[in-house]
């Protein structure tokens, strides 16, 4: 009998082609078919077990007064679960008040089983129902697994059909194999399967020849070329994703927060009449922030789908700068902005949608006004020039060349962080962007760097003969009931509020004085920390985003004090980020709790409490 070493190498592929490709498939689909019943089981588990916490929640009442009409109607739910045979409530005493029966002649077992089972013929689940803490009666459902064993016979025949075709291929494709090109092939092999198991696209198959297995060599190499961008971009678009989805529910909930609030504090008539005043410029301000954010959104949404809303018409580009310019003005002066604006003449009539080409303009110079500090310049320059124009010129925070060629990208931002400075979506460039190229028009941004401002430039091709043009409007929002306000429940409590939006802050400090709590507010860790090293307060309330130096900092110092020096704080962290993980990172930092914003003032009020007084923190 030949040994296996001695054949010929195209038995030998013939042999190891098929026999790797039986047993590797046959061992992938047992394991996956193996994991996916173990998974279901899980699945079916948890579903169960669900359904059974609640029936058993809106069954205590029923069970409580013998009313077994309503607890049939509650058992009646299960109708839509064909794999449940049957579900029983059981009186406190052992006895049956109703059931639910799949099949007509099934029968409520005399007794409820003793606890939980979970066989390969069904799941038995009994579940305690009580009322606050007192025991009423018990819940038993069965369910059967027919529906597994379905599953378990037809990836059974599927897995045996893709193992004969899987089988058949590699025969064909092995009876084909030429000795002359064996060799390299195996080496192409070698190198697919090290690929493979260890993920590292950087390995390339060595390439000498210049026949066509050479050729199939470096098409090879330069498919795992692209393969490694490609990868890299996945995980470029990766992070870009989870950056937006943080920024965007920070973006969105902080103004909720704010308007949620002061107007449950509207609504429980204890502000006067300057206080009311100040809550509805709050949350009128929140609101178009709000719609701002979910219309840049929509705009996006609808570039991307190639469903753009454009209104087509002459548009008189001088008129829709100043208007623009308007909108902004009043920012600008806050700042103290020299703001100038040249317009070579007018009107400056175009051809284009006179609404989205102010939101063009208006965002240019939303963002000089946002990124040029106090007493810095903004010059707005139309000229006609081959088509028109337009020129937003700022002695901001400039642009370092390395963004420049990802700026008008969606969801880019220089800084992601939650340090940082500037809020937004990363929207707002890349909606400019693609609304100028809908014009016919070009945009371009240039900067020398951090500090040294920036200028952007847009081209718009189209002119028209002088006639009249138009512009556009804007949006809005609604509202819960009072809620009572206990002015003893924090009282003689000392609480530090931190937070650099003042709408928060202002929020936060009248809803706890209102409470009884004694309130001191910081928009700044800086001066948190400055005022604990002062007088260190019994209850600790931060944002997380904040400039500069966020919450997280903040918490790091304050426990790293010695506990007479109030290292030993309680502290609720307030956030907009809202996830898992972010509630997961608040808590190791060092605070007690994670409340996501938007919140109710008067749960905040009772988790300060609860934490203020089992800490024995008051003064």
């Amino acid at each position: 009998m030949t040994h296996f070493r001695d054949l010929p190498i195209r038995r030998k592929l013939l042999v190891m082609t098929l026999t790797s490709t039986t047993v590797a498939l046959a061992f992938a689909s047992g394991g996956f078919l193996g994991w996916d019943i173990m998974q279901f089981r899980s699945q079916a588990r948890r579903d169960m077990l669900a359904q059974s916490a609640i029936i058993a929640e809106n069954s205590g009442a029923p069970l409580t007064f013998g009313d077994d009409r309503v607890a049939g109607q509650i058992l009646g739910v299960l109708r839509v679960r064909p794999t449940v045979e049957m579900a029983c409530l059981y009186q406190l005493g052992g006895a049956v008040l109703t059931g639910y029966q799949r099949d007509p002649g099934g029968a409520c077992p005399g007794q409820p089983p003793a606890g939980s089972s979970y066989g390969w013929g069904a799941f038995h689940i009994v579940t305690p129902v009580t009322i606050g803490r007192d025991r009423v009666g018990t819940l038993y459902i069965r369910r059967e697994l027919g529906d597994m064993y379905d599953r378990i016979r037809v990836a059974g025949v599927t897995i045996l059909v893709l193992l004969l075709l899987a089988t058949g291929a590699a025969f064909l494709i092995s009876a084909r194999i030429q000795q002359s090109i064996a060799s390299p092939l195996l080496q192409l092999a070698d190198t697919a399967h090290a690929i493979s198991q260890s993920r590292d696209y950087t390995l390339r198959a060595p390439s000498g020849s210049n026949d066509e297995i050479g050729v199939v060599m470096r098409s090879f190499n330069e498919m795992l070329d692209r393969i490694t961008e490609a990868l890299e971009r996945e995980r470029q678009a990766g992070r870009l994703k989870d950056e937006f989805l943080a920024t965007l529910s920070h973006e969105l909930r902080t103004p909720l927060t704010a308007m949620l609030g002061w107007t449950r504090m509207l609504r429980s008539s204890r502000l006067d009449a300057a206080m009311q005043a100040k809550a509805l410029e709050i949350i009128e301000r929140n609101a178009r922030a709000q719609a701002v954010l979910v219309e840049d959104l929509l705009d996006m949404s609808r570039i991307v789908s190639g469903k753009p809303r454009l209104q087509i018409g002459e548009a008189d580009l001088a008129a829709i700068v100043d208007a623009a310019v308007e909108v902004v003005q009043p920012a600008a002066a806050a700042k103290r902005l020299d703001l100038k604006v040249e317009i070579d003449s007018r009107p400056a009539m175009s051809y284009g949608d006179a609404g989205r080409l102010q939101q063009v303009v208006w965002n240019l110079l939303s963002n000089a006004v946002k990124f040029t500090p106090p007493d810095g310049q903004i010059r707005v320059r139309l000229e006609r020039d081959n088509g028109y124009t337009l020129s937003v010129q700022d002695t901001g925070s400039g642009i370092e060349p390395r963004y420049l060629p990802i700026i008008f990208e969606p969801f880019r931002q220089a800084d992601g962080t939650s340090s940082r400075e500037y809020g937004g979506l990363g929207l707002g460039l890349a909606i400019v962007k693609q609304l100028v190229e809908l014009h016919g028009g070009t945009i371009e941004a240039h900067s020398l760097g951090h500090g040294t401002g920036a200028t952007f430039e847009v081209h718009l091709p189209s002119v028209v003969p002088a006639r009249g043009a138009a512009l556009v409007p804007h949006r809005s929002s609604q509202s819960l009931p009072p809620s009572r306000v206990d002015e003893s429940l924090l009282r003689g409590l000392r609480v530090l509020v931190v937070d650099d939006e003042e709408d928060a802050r202002v929020l936060l400090e009248t809803a706890l004085t209102q409470h009884g709590a004694d309130v001191t507010t910081a928009s700044s860790a800086a001066d948190a920390l400055a005022e604990i090293e002062r007088h260190p307060p019994d209850m600790l309330l931060s944002d997380i985003g904040m400039p500069h130096e966020d919450g997280y900092f903040l918490i790091r110092e304050v426990r790293a004090r010695p506990h007479a020096s109030g290292g030993g704080i309680p502290a609720i962290a307030i956030t907009a980020y809202a996830t898992a993980s972010d509630r997961l990172a608040v808590e190791a930092a060092g605070y007690q709790a994670h409340v996501a914003k938007p919140f109710e003032l008067s749960e905040i009020a009772q988790l300060v409490a609860a934490l203020g007084h089992t800490t024995g923190s008051r003064s």
